[in-house]
């Protein structure tokens, strides 16, 4: 069995992943690297870490490990910058954040100042979707209230009119 840390190196290695687009856009450029998760599990409604949630925390900086990554955005909320805080520490950034409602700007952003770098996002369950979106992935269903463990790579040659590459994978212990 593939360890997930393999595949996010294996897929940082493979420049030719994303698909073809008109000639209009610059589809040939570097390879940028979006990892998108939801924060980790959430202790009821509050706005914290269930102890899964710390756990799965700690997870997602073993899977990201071998990423080689350059930044990590968090939205405005304590249970994504907790979700993050492991990576961070391992990788030695200081998240950044940014207005969750603000996905497309993000996603800008990330294909301007990290062009041909890895990135991590983390998000929420009905953001997830218009990150991957944005980056010209395809659009997937809003996630369940209920799953934390997608870890969601789009891989961006060119701009997002290029399409994007995407890989679903999950992480930590099982959603209920």
């Amino acid at each position: 069995m593939i360890s997930v840390r393999s595949l996010i190196a294996g897929l940082l290695l493979l420049p030719g992943l994303a698909g073809t687009a008109p000639r209009e856009y610059k589809c040939d450029g570097p390879v940028t690297t979006i990892i998108i998760v939801r924060h980790a599990d959430r202790a009821g409604s509050a706005d914290s870490l269930s102890a899964a949630g710390v756990e799965r925390a700690k997870a997602l900086a073993q899977a990201t490990k071998m990423a080689n990554l350059r930044a990590i955005y968090v939205s405005d909320t304590r249970r994504a910058r907790d979700t993050a805080a492991a990576v961070a520490a391992m990788a030695h950034i200081q998240p950044e954040t940014y207005p969750a409602k603000e996905g497309d700007a993000l996603v800008k952003r990330i294909l301007h100042d990290h062009l041909g770098e890895s990135v991590l996002v983390v998000g929420h369950s009905n953001t997830v979707p218009l990150l991957i979106a944005a980056a010209g992935g395809p659009r997937i269903d809003e996630i369940d209230e209920k799953e934390f463990d997608g870890l969601y790579i789009v891989v961006v040659t060119g701009t997002p009119e290029c399409g994007a590459t995407l890989v679903e994978l999950q992480y930590g212990a099982p959603s209920p």
